[in-house]
């Protein structure tokens, strides 16, 4: 059976453990796109207080994916290949 220094001992590691994870976590969590204002182009035309050079680049965003889908489409015979 352990001691209670052991005890304490093998409490202040998982302390710390905890605590490394959960500084790594809130690292990660923070890293990744730099700051700034994002904008989802799936509801852009609902949201008021989207600046109009938002609205043009994402509709042109949207139909360049729009015509690579129709292209795709144009060249898919039906058959596997």
């Amino acid at each position: 059976m352990p001691t209670i220094s052991q005890r304490l001992h093998m409490k202040n590691i998982s302390i710390v453990i905890v605590a490394f994870i959960a500084v790594f976590l809130i690292a990660i969590n923070n890293w990744g796109e730099p700051p700034g204002r994002y904008y989802s182009c799936r509801d852009i035309d609902f949201l008021p207080d989207v600046p109009p050079q938002v609205r043009v680049e994402c509709r042109k965003m949207i139909k360049e994916k729009m015509d690579e889908e129709r292209q795709k489409n144009l060249n898919n015979t039906g058959y596997i290949t």
